[in-house]
């Protein structure tokens, strides 16, 4: 398949392609990273449908690209796909259950893995209805191992958790909804 790569230079697809032989490599299901005008997602098998996002379109099995060129290609050796985007999309809203104003979101700090209790034989660090305290743990997010306790930062009553335990979340994706 012959690809028009006029706006990525040669070092810049080389990265790509490192890229996805670390994640090929790796125990991470995606990965996106940002850089100037460049959005590269890759990921094994299916990416999750985040909003917004213009890999929840690509095929899991289709090495693509978006934007004003066409597709850099996988490396035949990965399993993984990419996806090149340098055309900023609108997002259209979620249809979800309204939020009342006076709700404050508490997002995540990094992307990662969402995890709602410190092991698997403890409670939950909050629950629906549960008050809380701006410097409390309202979950973990591990990111290559490491485990980052997020503060909710906000004081009040959860009244609302909106990822389920293990999924992986992005940078800002609203966890938990507090009436202060």
């Amino acid at each position: 398949m012959t690809q028009n790569l006029d706006f990525l230079s040669d070092h810049e697809v080389r990265q790509i392609t490192a890229l996805v032989d670390t994640l090929d490599r790796s125990n991470f299901d995606y990965l996106q990273v940002d850089v100037g005008a460049v959005k590269v997602t890759i990921g094994k098998g299916a990416l999750p449908a985040p909003s917004g996002s213009l890999a929840g379109s690509v095929p899991a099995s289709v090495p693509a690209v978006s934007g004003p060129a066409a597709s850099v290609p996988a490396p035949a050796s990965a399993s993984a796909h990419a996806t090149v985007s340098t055309v900023a999309a609108p997002v259209p809203p979620v249809a979800v259950a309204a939020v009342p104003t006076t709700w404050q979101p508490i997002t995540a700090t990094t992307m990662g893995r969402y995890y709602s209790r410190p092991d698997p034989n403890s409670p939950p660090f909050v629950q629906v209805g549960g008050r809380i305290g701006a410097e409390d743990t309202v979950c973990l997010i591990e990111v290559m191992k490491l485990f980052n306790a997020i503060t909710a930062g906000v004081e009040g009553t959860v009244m609302r958790v909106c990822v389920e335990d293990a999924a992986v979340v992005e940078f800002g994706q609203v966890l938990f909804y507090v009436q202060p």
